[in-house]
């Protein structure tokens, strides 16, 4: 039971985590970046606001040694409405050698309200920062500018660090007093442009603007999110004030105010929405397909699609902004929107449109069929069956479902405490349901909500002191003062402020919407009633088949907890099915319809990047007759450039990935490899990448050899050896060797992967000194399968014996597939070696039988860790058979006869598994692997049509 409870828990942090981090990663994608620059200012020219705030660190700085120099403005890197400037003082120490730059904290605390930069530069050009607290919210990294960040209770003590430091600076301080002042405003023009140049920053179509590439997002997400809990960590034990200052609590109004100037003026690009929604399309699917059923899932997907599309449809037509879709693999579906001034009934109707068109359909289909004058096939009735469960489910009065939802807005919005004891009652009835059904989901949703339960206390908080609520709509700077003059009072002094800010950001639309009145909230509950008591008769006509979809839906999801702080996610009004939504912004496809219905008017520099941005659309959404046209069109106007032009390589490439002829196909790739002799910087990248889709085509091994060579070397020029995509290219080049008969030159690529891999130390905890461990692993068994392929199952053994033995002793999240991976060599180097693989005799004196026995176990242990895992596989069972027949275990031997005929009964046609190998360019490692599975599943009678 016990360990049943820290797996459900283990899985909601999991899954918070990982909410986290998309969420993250989608708000930074959001931003639009401009180029800046900073000038100085007079100090009596700063505003009488942002003078109070830089003054309260003043008294520090002075008795530390610091003497006023100069202030300054510069705008803000990140594109807000209004484009507000940001004040900053300069402070000279007295030895000279190191400046103090203070600013307005963008997360301004009692114990720091103020960012404080220390600065020292050197004679041979390089500079080195010193930040307490805040590295986090500037990642970027700019030449010859050191940035170090301790992470320390007070910023006090990071001059001490910075002092400690200039004693091991082998370099000259600069002597010359307008050196620093020359560099710090030269540093604010030139970080727009050195992150354009480093591939952090992609320039907007007809736009000054830019925005985060996805992979620079992801990190930066990262960076935030561990920073941090850092932060907050960092100050835990700091004695709080007992009242903030005046100078204080308009530093936390100015950087909220900040917050949400950000929020209204970010925007995601329509290609980025539409990836989103594919990706996590795919991996629902990929999800749903191990967790249910292959046939299944399409019926599930489509039903959440059409649910979570009436969501959308009701915030379009009701007003909100940045509206978008995605679905959440094993839970359901977001829909997202952004309308502070949503109105009641704007809510209520929002909140119905998803369920209630799907029980609509299914109700009137099945009167349709029950009258008999229509009856659908199979799969349609699956889909009206699953569309009416989920769809019902949905309205039930639990948050965070859509029904609980309308219960939050018409009944609770005006009693605080009682919405919080409905939040503390439906995580009960959720996981007390999960209980009661051996339903993992529901249980994890339930821990979920638990998680954000102080979260809501705090909202229930600071809406108790907000009591009398406001009977009419407020404007935004009222709403807003309103809430941070009750954040002054005594109650609230112990709270962060991302504590007060997602506390205000909660309860921000509701005094800028207007809360439900008596009567609104009978007509609505009527209402809901109505509609959630109909689908009744309809759930009777349908009953007969209910306990078989229903069935469906009971899974079996155990996943351990991956060892990540997670951070609490701040949320704005959505829907969601059936988790609470999260604000996605969101750009109509109009824009480029657009542009395309212009381009005759455009020059063809823009004409160009339009239809490359339409093509890049279209294939996003995989409208490939789209794509191929645009790009097509693309190439009329770019076949005109020089061979180098990255326009004119975007457009080939495009070509490349949508053509459906693989000798066009390779045409096209051929041209751009042509096009780029001697590449220098990111062209290597493109080059690469050329040979490396050239190699799966259907050439000559030595050619294929000669291409995979090529972008091995071409990606080891420029990015780091540790590089996942130089990895993947090295692996395909051992594979091509090895097929050539290359074996000591395939071996030697693998070893150099594992070289080029250093494992972390212990003490390192990042997420990518996480990945460079399970890379290194993977790396690893890579390794163990060509020795086993090989006929070296004693060094396979000792390779693997080295990857169990690195395996962390506490699996996380990301350590379970690798788990799984380790002790599945495990147990097929000692079946290798006891000659159970086709066509393979002894080598050597069999192992002990519970060394086999024991692996095997916990292989078998670490497969009910994943999806599906109550289900049946038909290789699983497979493997099972040749233990058993290893060990002679008869009951073993009973139950994976068992278990290949339950499997192979779900499947409606013959498992890949039993089909004879096919010529493949490459070695198949694994293949001994695979004839030892077919040769088991033939003689179950598994293989039969």
């Amino acid at each position: 039971m016990l360990v049943n409870g820290a797996v459900v828990v283990g899985l909601a942090i999991c899954i918070l985590v990982l909410l986290v981090l998309v969420l993250t990663t989608k708000a930074l994608l959001r931003l639009r970046w401009k180029a800046i620059e900073s000038h100085p200012v007079e100090r009596d020219d700063v505003p009488a606001d942002s003078r109070a705030i830089l003054e309260q660190q003043a008294s520090e700085l002075l008795a530390l040694g610091f003497m006023y120099r100069s202030s300054g403005s510069t705008q803000k890197a990140v594109v807000t409405l209004p484009d507000a400037l940001v004040y900053f003082d300069i402070y000279e120490h007295a030895d000279g050698h190191t400046y103090a730059m203070v600013s307005p904290s963008p997360m301004p605390e009692p114990h720091q309200s103020c960012m404080v930069q220390l600065i020292t530069c050197f004679q041979d050009g390089s500079n080195w920062v010193t930040l307490n607290r805040f590295r986090h919210f500037s990642p970027m990294q700019m030449p010859q500018w050191r940035v170090f960040d301790d992470y320390l209770p007070v910023w006090n003590q990071a001059w001490q660090r910075h002092l400690a430091r200039l004693h091991t600076a082998s370099a000259k301080v600069c002597t010359d007093r307008t050196e620093m002042p020359r560099r710090l405003h030269q540093s604010f023009a030139d970080l727009i442009p050195q992150m354009v140049q480093a591939g952090q920053l992609q320039a907007l179509a007809d736009s000054a603007h830019f925005r985060l590439g996805w992979t620079t997002a992801l990190r930066f997400a990262l960076i935030v999110i561990a920073g941090q809990w850092r932060a907050r960590w960092a100050v835990r034990h700091l004695p709080q004030p007992l009242s903030p200052s005046s100078p204080q609590a308009d530093a936390e109004l100015q950087a909220f105010q900040a917050q949400l100037d950000v929020r209204k003026t970010a925007s995601t690009s329509t290609p980025t929405k539409w990836l989103v929604f594919v990706v996590s399309a795919l991996l629902f699917w990929g999800v749903g397909g191990l967790w249910l059923s292959w046939s299944f899932v399409p019926i599930v997907l489509a039903v959440v699609a059409i649910h979570e599309g009436g969501h959308y449809l009701a915030m379009r037509l009701t007003g909100y902004r940045n509206v978008s879709v995605f679905f959440l693999p094993g839970l359901g579906g977001l829909a997202m929107g952004e309308k502070a001034t949503a109105t009641p009934f704007e809510k209520l109707f929002v909140y119905l449109a998803g369920p209630v068109p799907g029980i609509a359909l299914a109700g009137l289909a099945f009167w349709a069929t029950a009258s008999g004058w229509w009856t659908g096939p199979t799969w349609l009735n699956e889909f009206l069956i699953a569309s009416l469960v989920i769809n019902f489910l949905n309205l039930l009065p639990i948050v965070p479902l859509d029904g609980g939802r309308v219960l939050e807005t018409l009944v609770f919005a005006r009693m605080p405490r009682l919405r919080f004891a409905f939040a503390v009652l439906c995580c009960g009835l959720l996981f007390g349901l999960g209980l009661l059904l051996n339903d993992i989901v529901l249980r994890v949703v339930a821990v979920l909500l638990a998680l954000g339960l102080p979260h809501q206390w705090r909202v229930m908080q600071l809406d108790q002191a907000l009591q009398p609520a406001s009977p009419s709509a407020l404007a935004e700077p009222q709403a807003v003062g309103m809430l941070f003059t009750a954040l002054q009072a005594a109650p609230f002094h112990s709270w962060s402020f991302a504590q007060r800010s997602a506390a205000a950001t909660s309860l921000l639309p509701e005094l800028m919407g207007r809360r439900a009145s008596l009567r609104e909230s009978v007509a609505g509950s009527l209402l809901y009633l109505t509609v959630l008591l109909g689908p009744v008769a309809v759930a009777w006509v349908a009953l007969p088949q209910l306990g078989l979809i229903a069935s469906i839906f009971i899974p079996a999801l155990q996943v351990p907890d991956d060892d990540i702080d997670p951070e609490p996610a701040s949320a704005n009004t959505g829907t969601t099915a059936p988790a609470a939504a999260h604000m996605q912004p969101a750009l109509t496809s109009v824009d480029w319809d657009a542009k395309l219905a212009q381009s005759a008017t455009l020059p063809e520099t823009e004409r160009l990047q339009a239809l490359l941005g339409a093509a890049r659309a279209a294939d996003d959404s995989e409208d490939l007759e789209a794509a191929t046209r645009h790009y097509q069109a693309a190439w009329v106007l770019a076949q005109n450039l020089p061979a180098r032009d990255a326009r004119r390589l975007d457009t080939l490439e495009g070509l490349a990935s949508v053509t459906e002829s693989e000798a066009e196909r390779i045409h096209l790739l051929q041209r751009i490899v042509a096009e780029l002799p001697n590449s220098q910087g990111v062209e290597r990248l493109r080059l690469a990448n050329a040979q490396e889709q050239l190699s799966y085509a259907d050439t000559d091994p030595g050619t294929r050899i000669a291409l995979l060579r090529q972008a091995v070397r071409l990606r080891a020029d420029v990015g780091p050896a540790h590089d996942p995509a130089l990895l993947a290219a090295r692996l395909l080049l051992a594979r091509a060797l090895d097929a050539q008969g290359e074996t000591e030159a395939a071996q030697a690529e693998l070893n150099i992967r594992i070289d080029h891999l250093h494992t972390p130390a212990h003490s390192e905890r990042s997420r990518a000194a996480l990945d460079q461990r399970v890379q290194w692993l993977t790396s690893q068994l890579d390794l163990a399968w060509f020795l086993m392929a090989h006929g070296h199952s004693a060094q396979a053994q000792h390779v693997v014996d080295q990857v169990l033995t690195a395996l962390p002793t506490k699996i996380t999240r990301s350590w379970v597939v690798p788990q799984q991976q380790a002790l599945e060599a495990a147990v097929w180097t000692q079946l290798e070696m006891l000659g159970q693989v086709q066509g393979q005799s002894p080598i050597q004196t069999p192992p002990a039988e519970p060394g086999l026995r024991q692996h095997w176990n916990a292989y078998d242990a670490s497969r009910k860790r994943d999806f599906g895992s109550d289900r049946k596989l038909l290789f699983h069972e497979a493997d099972r058979a040749l233990v058993a027949q290893a060990l002679q275990d008869a009951g073993m031997q009973a139950q994976a006869q068992s278990g290949i005929a339950e499997a192979r009964s779900k499947m409606t046609r013959m498992s890949a598994l039993c089909e004879p190998p096919r010529p493949s360019a490459q070695t198949q490692w694994r293949q001994r692997q695979q004839d030892a599975r077919r040769h088991v599943l033939q003689a179950a009678g598994a293989c039969k049509p």
